[in-house]
């Protein structure tokens, strides 16, 4: 029995990593190029050709922005939506913990 929950552990994660894989061989680069053009999320979602999730979305344009901006991490980057349901993102400094 321990065969078997070892061997469903290792499908999660492969099947994990596979997903990941796809999303970004179809969507990444796209998000990436059209976050840099001040797309949203949510009119990034409308232009792409393959179906994916508005908080997957989200999550790699708020990673992109991080790595992007703040490769040193003195940065975070927060997600903030506007009035009128238009969400942004915005880089702010991290505050010392001191």
């Amino acid at each position: 029995m321990p065969q078997r929950k070892q061997t469903d552990s290792a499908m999660d994660r492969f099947d994990a990593a596979i997903n990941r894989f796809i999303k970004e061989n179809a969507n990444g680069g796209a998000i990436r190029h059209l976050a840099d053009l001040g797309y949203t999320p949510k009119e990034i979602k409308e232009r792409l050709d393959f179906p994916m999730d508005l908080s997957e979305i989200e999550e790699t344009v708020r990673e992109y922005l991080k790595q992007k901006e703040s490769p040193d991490g003195a940065y975070e980057i927060i997600r903030e939506q506007t009035k009128y349901g238009k969400t942004t993102f915005r880089r702010i400094k991290k505050q010392d913990s001191e």
